[in-house]
């Protein structure tokens, strides 16, 4: 199958999957937080798509340009709970802009550091918020924002699991798999808690990428 037509594609089963996944959370009584953030977790495996069904990053940059202005208009028109916040949040346009950023640099020369942005960005902070939102009973202030000590130990908790997984999927030797999974995961939970409002989404995959491409 042409590359081409396999871009096309990955954007049609992120789509079919994204609206499936929100009537299901719909059916099932979950509150528009619990959705959005499913949604988040489930847009960062693409990645997955991409690095499987396509060479360029040119090719693979198609769907997350469309996402990206596709979300920009969204956030204004949509009644979806994907993009309906407390407040105004552009964190759905920063996301796949950084995995524009890290797509250009990492994807054709180093797709482990590529996965572990896009996928450390998805879990990790989907779960912080999730658990942060749920059980976040011990709270810090940074400059005005809150986030719970439990939503930043189920940032680093999540973060970990994923390149622990990642690395041993690409045969990374065990003790880099445990040290750097450690060292990437408390890099991308400190970033997640001084990264100003929905910025998170981009500073991330970025910090994460080029932390991962350094060690690894």
């Amino acid at each position: 199958m042409n590359e081409w037509i396999r871009s096309i594609l990955s954007i049609v089963v992120v789509l079919v999957f994204l609206v499936g996944l929100e009537q299901v959370g719909k059916r099932l009584g979950w509150t528009d937080e619990t959705i959005r953030k499913s949604v988040h977790i489930a847009v960062g495996h693409w990645s997955l798509l991409a690095v499987w069904l396509m060479d360029s990053w040119y090719v693979a940059a198609v769907p997350l340009i469309f996402f990206t202005f596709a979300n920009a208009v969204l956030l204004y028109k949509s009644p979806s709970p994907v993009h309906q916040t407390e407040r105004k949040s552009f964190g759905t346009v920063y996301y796949p802009i950084a995995l524009l950023i890290i797509l250009y640099f990492f994807f054709e020369s180093e797709p482990i550091a590529f996965l572990a942005g896009s996928l450390v960005l998805a879990w990790g902070d989907g779960m912080a918020a999730l658990i942060g939102r749920k059980y976040g009973t011990v709270v810090y202030d940074l400059y005005g924002q809150k986030r719970s000590f439990q939503g930043s130990i189920a940032m680093f908790l999540s973060s970990y699991a994923v390149l622990f997984l990642l690395f041993l999927w690409n045969d990374v030797v065990l003790w880099q798999v445990v040290t750097y999974g450690f060292i990437i995961s408390i890099i991308a939970t400190l970033t997640e808690a001084i990264s100003y409002r929905d910025w998170d989404n981009f500073t991330i995959p970025i910090i994460v990428t080029i932390a991962t491409s350094l060690l690894l």
